[in-house]
């Protein structure tokens, strides 16, 4: 049993940690919203969230993508490009699945805007809310009652000898795979921290995750579980060719290089795959910006932990 200096050290933990994190946000007067692609039975999810957004005197503007995907004549709404959402909106519903936030934050990458999944797809782990609850969302925005967690995010890019051109960056939140080019087969990759050659690996796949994506793909391939709010990169080898081959967890100081010694692929997120030649270079680094997600519960992530993984459950 706990002493009462306990009880009372873990309630003024708890109080710091809300103080910290439910600031006095914004008021929520303009959202944008972004929904699932090739999802034409979304509309009347969108239409019923739309509705009770304008009857609320919130303003709406829909993504241009997500617009030529319905059928939206019997509304009046506007219709913009994700660039000036980002600049004009107050707030981003993602209405989707896991995959829908994912895109949504790639895309909004160094906006600084809030950016709250709804799910209307199956596990959404990362939505913290479905449609049906939008009643008691609206009001919570609109006075500033909610939390938003910063979440890592990481930037990859090829290196590029001897040339002053400006490099392209991928950005990914949860995870980058480094894999073969073709859909089966081994890849061969050195990798080298802060330019010291660190590993030399024979695997299927590689997994640089952020502690955001440790339960994804990450989990599944035998890496840890780490809390979305710690700057950490996870390497996580995806049937490696030696058994001395083991996850590892770094953290954010470092910049992580791949160099392929065979024919690859980068894939951020399992959404956007880039290939990659034998000899070239990937660096990896934490990005500049996070990606700011919106929970309306201090500590939910445990409580998507628990419920999602089945987890506090006596057999």
């Amino acid at each position: 049993m706990k002493k009462n200096s306990e009880y009372h050290n873990d309630n003024v933990l708890s109080k710091k940690i809300s103080a910290k994190n439910l600031t006095n946000h914004n008021k929520v007067n303009t959202i944008g919203i972004v929904l699932r692609p090739y999802s034409i039975h979304i509309q009347p999810i969108f239409l019923d969230i739309y509705h009770k957004l304008i009857k609320a005197n919130i303003k709406v503007i829909l993504e241009s993508s997500s617009a030529k995907m319905l059928d939206i004549s019997s509304v009046s709404i506007e219709v913009c490009s994700m660039k000036y959402i980002c600049k004009h909106a107050d707030m981003l519903f993602s209405i989707g699945g896991d995959g829908t936030l994912l895109s949504s934050a790639r895309k909004s990458y160094g906006s600084e805007i809030a950016i709250l999944g709804i799910n209307s797809g199956r596990l959404g782990y990362l939505t913290i809310t479905s449609p049906n609850e939008i009643d008691m969302i609206i009001p919570r925005i609109q006075c500033g009652n909610y939390y938003i967690n910063r979440h890592l995010m990481l930037e990859a890019y090829i290196k590029e000898e001897n040339r002053q051109s400006r490099k392209q960056s991928y950005f990914a939140l949860n995870e980058f795979l480094l894999s073969h080019a073709g859909l089966g087969g081994m890849v061969e990759i050195e990798a080298y921290i802060n330019g010291i050659l660190f590993n030399h690996y024979r695997l299927d796949g590689l997994l640089v995750a952020t502690p955001t994506g440790s339960s994804a793909y990450n989990i599944s391939a035998g890496g840890s579980l780490v809390y979305p709010s710690c700057r950490n990169v996870l390497l996580t080898p995806i049937c490696a060719h030696a058994l001395t081959q083991r996850p590892i967890i770094l953290n954010d100081s470092f910049t992580i290089e791949f160099k392929l010694k065979t024919n690859g692929a980068l894939i951020a997120d399992g959404q956007q795959k880039i290939s990659i030649l034998q000899g070239q270079t990937i660096c990896i680094k934490v990005a500049e910006y996070g990606a700011m997600l919106v929970e309306l519960e201090p500590y939910s992530y445990f409580i998507r932990l628990r419920d999602k993984l089945g987890w506090g459950q006596l057999d």
